[in-house]
């Protein structure tokens, strides 16, 4: 997924990349699902969740609104983007003068019928039609309020990224838990007992995701000729081509890379794979139980082994960037 930033009308599909940008970043800064959804409620009532959007359109009108929540005058948001370095459509400023400059900048302001601070509304496990309606009467104020529109909305909004917040917490039970077995050196090599306390390749990236949670065990323990089949019934997404397998460049936490019939890995992060390659004899079967080397079971950089798939769980995240995202620009 990726931004879609223009001065137009968004399609469900690219609200949906955007909508997923929003949750990555404001669930990275500790809010709620719930809030989550209830602000995209708003934002899609004001902007389609789109950060280059001016109010009916017109582009350079500064008196008017503008922006993922329709700041009024826009001069409320770009004077202060353009002296702290963001570019008025950057959403990552959006996103920040949301989070931390909302109370202090007196935009938010508790009404009687949502008597909640800023912080406990970020934090707040209430419905997200109710989170909605306190982000328009509490922050919006907005004239015309189709406060029904936007409170379905929120709830849209919150089933759909249901999906990745639980697969976000699937992955990293499943990093940290094959992570966990390569520091190990209990655990070693070994393609004829796999199923533990040594294991193979296949084998460990199959406990690991069945351990978080997942049918990639389907009475079984899958070798890499029928992993990518068992996967994708288990929820994982064909990726391949997102991704540049020569240099990992589009790779993300928990990622499988597989080449059927060979060998499988998992890619954790910061150009890091997870995996397990041979016993200490050079060899697949034969070898003493646990890591005798230390590399049986290991981390280790990226390389194409050469893989063939890249299988990926919904919810996952690549490691944020301090103000680098990804962009689709449309023009007027």
């Amino acid at each position: 997924m990726s931004w879609t930033i223009s001065n137009n009308y968004l399609s469900e599909s690219q609200m949906q990349g955007n909508a997923l940008e929003v949750y990555k970043y404001f669930a990275g800064k500790g809010w709620t699902l719930n809030a989550i959804g209830g602000i995209l409620g708003n934002m899609e009532k004001e902007s389609n969740i789109n950060p280059g959007l001016w109010q009916s359109l017109n582009e350079g009108n500064y008196s008017g609104g503008f922006g993922l929540v329709q700041w009024t005058p826009a001069t409320n948001y770009t004077d202060w983007a353009k002296s702290n370095g963001y570019a008025i459509t950057d959403p990552v400023g959006q996103l920040h003068w949301i989070d931390t400059l909302s109370a202090s900048s007196g935009q938010w302001i508790a009404t009687s019928s949502y008597s909640m601070t800023w912080a406990q509304f970020k934090s707040s496990t209430e419905t997200p039609e109710y989170l909605a309606s306190a982000f328009l009467k509490n922050f919006e104020r907005a004239g015309v309020e189709v406060e029904s529109a936007r409170r379905s909305a929120a709830r849209k909004w919150y089933e759909y990224l249901k999906k990745y917040a639980t697969g976000s917490r699937i992955i990293e039970k499943a990093v940290e838990w094959a992570v966990a077995i390569a520091k190990d050196d209990s655990h070693g090599y070994d393609q004829a007992h796999r199923d533990g306390p040594d294991y193979d390749c296949s084998s460990l990236l199959c406990w690991a995701y069945y351990n978080a949670g997942l049918n990639t065990r389907p009475g079984y323990t899958p070798a890499t000729g029928t992993m990518y089949s068992v996967f994708l019934s288990a929820g994982f997404e064909d990726v391949t081509s997102q991704v540049n397998l020569s240099t990992g460049s589009g790779l993300i936490r928990g990622d499988v890379l597989l080449k059927p019939g060979s060998h499988t890995e998992m890619f954790i992060g910061n150009g890091q794979l997870v995996g397990a390659s041979q016993n200490e004899l050079g060899g697949i079967t034969g070898g003493q139980t646990g890591d005798q080397t230390g590399a049986e079971i290991h981390v280790h950089g990226y390389y194409n082994f050469p893989w063939q798939y890249v299988l990926r769980y919904p919810g996952g995240n690549s490691a944020p960037v301090q103000g680098l995202y990804i962009v689709k620009w449309i023009p007027g």
